[in-house]
C-alpha cells in the first residue's frame, strides 16, 4: 500500500498582504491553539488544495486565500497549487505538469491514479465515474464543524455521488477494492459485447434462411436496368456527400476563425492581468499614501481602496480568462468532431468512387458474379454466421472467469474476514472510551450511523471509536493509497475530565502504524502527543503579514506561470 505524506502548505493573500507557510511532521504534527477559525482554516486548507472542498469560515474565504501544497507518495515529491478554480500540478523536480480547471472531469482522474483511488461510482446521472478527490479523503478527515455530529460528511457536495456514503464505506473497508470495480466494468463491456454480437447472429442468420429459400427457387441472375438504377443512386448519394463535405470544410474555417479570436482576447486579458499586478505592486511599495499631480498640483489618496480596486480587477479578469480558457477548449474539442466528421464524409466519397470505377466496367463485374454462382452468397453468410458464433462462445467465456473473480471480491469469507477485524476493533476501542450501552449488534454493520446509537457526550467518543476502527481497517484492507488522518477539535459535548483524558490518551497511543496525523487542538489537557507542535498565537487570524514576502516569492511566481 502507497502511503501519502502532507510536508508542508503555504497560504497566501494578495488581497490583504498576508500569507502563512507551515512545515508538517511525517508522523505526528499538533495545531495547537485556542484561535479555532485559524486552525481549522489552516486543516480544511490542506483538502481544498487537493479539489476537495470543505466548508470554509466566510471571513477566511473573502480573503481570496491561494493555496500551494507539497506531499510526498513513498519518498516521490509532489505539489500542487490552486488559485481561485483553476490548479497547477508539479513533478519532484519543481515543474508544472499539468493545469486543470474542473475537479470531477480532469484533476479527480488524474490524482485517482496517482494516489491509487479508482472505484467506480454512479452520479445523479447514473454515469459510471471516478469520483473525485473529496471521497478518497472522506474517512481520514474528522471535521469541527460536521464530523462530531454525523459520519461520513466532512465535505460539501457529496450528493453528487448516489449513495455515496455506502459506496464509499464499501470501497474504504475493503470489500469492493479497486479491483473489484475494474472487474465489473470489464464484464459490462463483456455484456455489450455478447449483446451486440447476438442481435448481428440473429440478423445473420434470419437472412441466411431467406437465401437459401429464395435460391433453392430461382437462378441467381443480373438485371442490368437494376443495375444501371443502382449506378444512379450511387451517384447521387456521392453528389450529396461531396456537398456535405463542402458544409463541414466552411464549419471548420468559422471555428478556426472563432478559435483565433478567443486565443487573441486570452492574450489581452492575460496584457490586462500583467498590467494590474504591476499597477498593484507600484502602487502598494513605490507610491506615497497622499500622491500629486504634476501638472495641476491637486492630491490623490492612494489609500487601501484604490489598491483593493486594482486587486478586484485583476481577480475579475483572472475569472474570465478562465472562461476564455474554457471557451477555446470547448472550440478545440468542436474543431476535433468537425474534422472526424469531415474524414469520415470523405472515406465514404472515396469507397463510392472505387465502387462506381468497378461499376463502369458493366460486363466485367457480371461475369465476376455469375462466375461466383449461387452458392456465393450463402457461403458468404454462413462464414459470418460462424464467425459471430464464435465471437459469443469466446466472450461468454472470459466473461464467465471475470464474474468467478468478481465473487472472490464478494465471498463471504472475505467479508467475514473484514467484518470480524471491524467488530473486534470496534468493541476494543468502545470499551477504551468507556462505552458499555452498545452491543455488537448495534454496530455489526459496517454502515451503521453509530451517530444514532449514542447522545449527549457519549456521541463523540463512539464517534472516535468509529473513525479509528475504519483508520486501522482501511490501514489493512484498502487498496488505495493511505492518507493522513486529521482530527480537528475532538473535545465535543462538554466532556469531563475524565472522559477528556481518555479520549487525549487514546488518540495519542491507537495512532495506525507507518501513518501521519494532524491534530486540530485548542487544550491538550496535560497529554504529552511528543510531536511537532504549531502554535497559533493571533487571536481569529491564521495569515500574518510577516510572512507574506517568503510566502510571496515563491507562489507568486508559480501563479503567473500557472496563468500565463
Amino acid at each position: 500500500m502507497k502511503n501519502l505524506y502532507i510536508s508542508e502548505i503555504q497560504l497566501l493573500s494578495q488581497k490583504e498582504k498576508k500569507a502563512k507557510k507551515v512545515l508538517f511532521d511525517r508522523k505526528r504534527t499538533l495545531i495547537h491553539g485556542k484561535n479555532h477559525t485559524g486552525k481549522s482554516s489552516l486543516i480544511k486548507s490542506i483538502y481544498w488544495a487537493l479539489g476537495a472542498e470543505p466548508l470554509f469560515n466566510q471571513k477566511f474565504k473573502n480573503t481570496n486565500v491561494s493555496a500551494f501544497l507539497k506531499f510526498e507518495i513513498d519518498g516521490t515529491k509532489y505539489s500542487i497549487l490552486r488559485d481561485g478554480k483553476l490548479f497547477g500540478f508539479y513533478n519532484e523536480n519543481g515543474d508544472l505538469v499539468k493545469k486543470f480547471t474542473s475537479v470531477t472531469n480532469e484533476l479527480g482522474p488524474y490524482l485517482g491514479e496517482l494516489f491509487n483511488f479508482q472505484p467506480l461510482f454512479q452520479n445523479q446521472k447514473s454515469e459510471f465515474i471516478v469520483p473525485p478527490p473529496a471521497y478518497l479523503f472522506l474517512p481520514y478527515y474528522v471535521d469541527q464543524d460536521s464530523s462530531w455530529s454525523k459520519s461520513w460528511e466532512s465535505f460539501k457536495q457529496l450528493q453528487q455521488i448516489k449513495d455515496y456514503r455506502n459506496q464509499s464505506i464499501y470501497y474504504h473497508s475493503g470489500i469492493r477494492p479497486n479491483e473489484y470495480f475494474t472487474t465489473k466494468k470489464e464484464i459490462q463491456e463483456f455484456i455489450q459485447i455478447i449483446e451486440e454480437t447476438d442481435k448481428e447472429k440473429k440478423l445473420t442468420s434470419k437472412i441466411l434462411s431467406e437465401v437459401k429459400e429464395k435460391l433453392a427457387q430461382t437462378n441467381f441472375n443480373i438485371d442490368v436496368d437494376s443495375f444501371k438504377a443502382e449506378i444512379v443512386e450511387l451517384l447521387t448519394e456521392s453528389q450529396n456527400l461531396l456537398a456535405k463535405e463542402e458544409k463541414l470544410k466552411n464549419k471548420l474555417h468559422d471555428l478556426y476563425h472563432l478559435q483565433a479570436s478567443f486565443e487573441a482576447q486570452i492574450n489581452i486579458v492575460k496584457q490586462a492581468i500583467l498590467e494590474s499586478n504591476k499597477d498593484l505592486k507600484f502602487a502598494s511599495d513605490d507610491l506615497p499614501e497622499i500622491v500629486g499631480c504634476p501638472t495641476c498640483g491637486a492630491e490623490y489618496e492612494n489609500s487601501f481602496a484604490e489598491r483593493f480596486e486594482i486587486a478586484r480587477d485583476e481577480r475579475r479578469s483572472k475569472d474570465l480568462l478562465l472562461e476564455l480558457m474554457k471557451d477555446v477548449q470547448l472550440v478545440n474539442a468542436q474543431i476535433e468532431n468537425e474534422k472526424a466528421s469531415l474524414s469520415s464524409v470523405t472515406a465514404e466519397v472515396s469507397r463510392i468512387n472505387e465502387i462506381l470505377a468497378e461499376k463502369k466496367g458493366d460486363l466485367k463485374l457480371k461475369d465476376i458474379i455469375d462466375n461466383a454462382g449461387k452458392n456465393q452468397v450463402k457461403t458468404i453468410f454462413s462464414e459470418r454466421y460462424a464467425e459471430l458464433n464464435e465471437i459469443l462462445i469466446s466472450n461468454a467465456r472470459e466473461k464467465e472467469k471475470l464474474e468467478k473473480k468478481l465473487k472472490a471480491f464478494e465471498s463471504k469469507e472475505r467479508k467475514s474476514e473484514i467484518l470480524d477485524f471491524y467488530t473486534s476493533r470496534m468493541s476494543s476501542f468502545l470499551k477504551k472510551l468507556d462505552i458499555h450501552s452498545l452491543i455488537t449488534d448495534d454496530y455489526k454493520a459496517l454502515t451503521t450511523k453509530i451517530e444514532s446509537k449514542e447522545t449527549g457526550s457519549s456521541r463523540p467518543r463512539a464517534l472516535i471509536a468509529y473513525y479509528f476502527t475504519f483508520f486501522h481497517l482501511m490501514k489493512k484492507y484498502s487498496s488505495s493509497t493511505y492518507c493522513p488522518i486529521i482530527i480537528d477539535s475532538p473535545n465535543q459535548q462538554d466532556q469531563d475530565v475524565e472522559h477528556i483524558d481518555k479520549i487525549m490518551s487514546f488518540i495519542n497511543h491507537n495512532q495506525p502504524s507507518n501513518s501521519q496525523m494532524i491534530l486540530g487542538l485548542a487544550e491538550t489537557y496535560g497529554e504529552d502527543f511528543n510531536c511537532k507542535v504549531i502554535e497559533l498565537k493571533e487571536k481569529y487570524s491564521l495569515l500574518q503579514k510577516s510572512e507574506y514576502e517568503d510566502v510571496a516569492d515563491e507562489m507568486i511566481l508559480k501563479q503567473q506561470e500557472l496563468w500565463f
